[in-house]
């Protein structure tokens, strides 16, 4: 009789243990799947970070070819700080017909000043690159990706990356105020990367002559970063004399 006693117990035990262990088992709701982004909508919301910066910090290499920058003046490399809408602060280096040169520049609006390679004195001139009104983010580089035709993704976004990776055609009139005068009816292919997470355009790249100065196969880099990262901009101090 205690055997079955003690048997009884067990089952009855057991099956307790049982119908706990089923009531706590709690169903696993499914995350809902990320929305994906079409190309128009990476592009839009690049668009509007940008035009919230504060401050940022560029760079323009030539991986061909170079800009003209004054006549006879051919910038290869240049980099600096920009403070939208319209301070601009740039180290360039570049080829003054045979001879290499480096100098500084400073744009206020449409005000240009760079300091003479021989002299190091700020003289006011007059480029034929508009620095500062291609990185007023309101006006330049924001609204480039927008002016785009036959856009795509580069790759796939759906790919484990950190970057969109895009691609498209744009007229090179629309690149006027980054070369100033360029050919009428011309294009060149864009590249473009935007970060998967705050959409900041990080990467753009021009593909193709767009001025008359611009030799065949004319590659532009433009990159940015340390965005926010606050900066001064100080205007040249200029003499009766300049």
């Amino acid at each position: 009789m205690k055997y079955i006693s003690i048997t009884a117990l067990m089952i009855i035990a057991l099956t307790i243990g049982l119908g706990c262990t089923e009531s706590e088992v709690v169903p696993v709701e499914k995350e809902p799947e990320a929305v994906k982004l079409t190309v128009s909508d990476v592009i839009s919301k690049s668009g509007e970070y940008m035009t919230t910066l504060k401050s940022f910090q560029f760079k323009m290499t030539h991986e061909v070819g170079a800009t003209e920058f004054l006549p006879g003046l051919n910038v290869e490399e240049v980099s600096g700080d920009v403070q939208p809408p319209e301070l601009l602060a740039a180290e360039f280096v570049g080829m003054f017909g045979a001879f290499p040169i480096r100098s500084m520049l400073v744009a206020v609006g449409k005000d240009n000043y760079l300091t003479n390679p021989l002299t190091g004195v700020w003289e006011q001139i007059e480029p034929t690159v508009n620095l500062g009104g291609f990185f007023n983010t309101s006006e330049g580089m924001a609204s480039l990706l927008e002016k785009m035709t036959n856009v795509d993704f580069l790759s796939d976004p759906g790919l484990d990356s950190s970057n969109y990776e895009i691609k498209g055609d744009l007229s090179t009139v629309h690149l006027g105020s980054l070369l100033g005068e360029t050919l009428e009816n011309g294009s060149v292919v864009v590249e473009a990367s935007i970060n998967k997470n705050d959409f900041a355009l990080n990467k753009i790249k021009f593909i193709g002559q767009a001025k008359v100065s611009d030799i065949d196969g004319t590659i532009r880099l433009v990159t940015m970063d340390k965005f926010n990262v606050p900066v001064e901009i100080e205007v040249p101090a200029m003499t009766e004399t300049e």
